[in-house]
């Protein structure tokens, strides 16, 4: 669900499609800001880039036509709505129904545009046979006399696979697939460092074993894992940083200051890894530091082979 930040402006992370009718979607930072009057999008959060940072689009908010859910035009991308503006369609793909939902809503009232419930439209026999057929790569609409006439789109084998999910999986994530070893939560967040205080997107993957995060949802091994067993504590921040949806996960050794795109989410990883900790915890009860085990004891105290040698010059005297 799209989230008001702390100057009341609405925002979150969407995957746009920047090049009109390429079929390629990108993730992006849709911000929202009623009182300028503008939409616009960023390459991240304009909190994670350098100052002064301008915007991948903008689109003034009077200039918006129309609003509407576009899964009819691109029926293999879940979840995708349209802005019509400046004779242009921006189409974007929310998280799920409840952020489509709530996007198209948020823009709807801040553009003052009411959305129709029904379309009616002229339809035509080629209509009809589309949509018993649907297209993978979608529909190009255009107006040919008066009449909607849609060319299908062709979509080559890449832009099918981002469309489908299967680039939004790391390699090792499908091999613990494999292995039937399914994540607990997978998703991009944004990582303080450790050394230098920058922020940086990662893409984080929480197992039975522990927290992993990569620098893309494509590589392979990932730049560090914190194990199940070091974590001690996962909570909301609620320090002075001005950063919205941002968690700490203190481990032994560090605290991990993660921020994610929205407060559901945030939310949904802190209770992920608690659970995910204290199941852990359940099935492995760990023997504390510098406890002895019982029959190490029993050996050690009881035994006669641990009876001390004295010197020789001291044997036969008392002590």
């Amino acid at each position: 669900m799209p989230y008001l930040d702390r100057r009341g402006r609405t925002c979150g992370f969407l995957d746009i499609e920047e090049k009109e009718r390429s079929g390629k979607f990108l993730r992006r930072y849709l911000l929202l800001d009623k009182a300028a009057g503008l939409l616009e999008y960023y390459m991240d959060n304009p909190l994670n880039l350098p100052d002064g940072t301008a915007p991948v689009c903008q689109i003034n908010l009077s200039y918006i036509q129309q609003v509407f859910d576009a899964r009819k035009q691109r029926p293999k991308i879940e979840f995708c709505f349209a802005i019509l503006a400046n004779s242009r369609h921006y189409f974007m793909q929310a998280n799920d129904e409840n952020d489509m939902d709530g996007w198209v809503d948020s823009i709807n009232n801040a553009s003052k545009i009411t959305v129709p419930k029904k379309n009616i439209q002229r339809v035509t026999k080629q209509d009809e046979d589309m949509e018993r057929t649907p297209c993978p790569g979608g529909y190009r609409a255009e107006i040919v006399g008066g009449m909607v006439v849609k060319t299908p789109i062709e979509m080559s084998d890449s832009d099918s696979d981002a469309e489908n999910g299967k680039s939004r999986v790391s390699p090792s994530t499908r091999k613990k697939l494999a292995l039937g070893l399914k994540p607990v939560k997978t998703g991009f967040c944004v990582k303080q460092g450790a050394v230098v205080k920058n922020w940086k997107r990662r893409y984080f993957v929480l197992d039975h074993e522990g927290l992993s995060y990569y620098k893309s949802n494509t590589d392979t091994d990932p730049i560090k894992m914190i194990s199940l067993l070091d974590i001690l504590h996962v909570k909301s921040y609620s320090g002075d940083l001005p950063r919205d949806n941002l968690f700490e996960v203190i481990t032994t050794n560090r605290t991990f200051l993660v921020q994610a795109d929205s407060p559901e989410e945030m939310e949904a990883w802190i209770k992920a890894i608690t659970d995910t900790v204290n199941s852990f915890r359940k099935e492995c009860p760990i023997q504390r530091k510098g406890s002895i085990p019982e029959s190490r004891r029993r050996t050690r105290h009881h035994s006669p082979d641990s009876r001390q040698t004295l010197p020789r010059h001291l044997q036969g005297t008392q002590v």
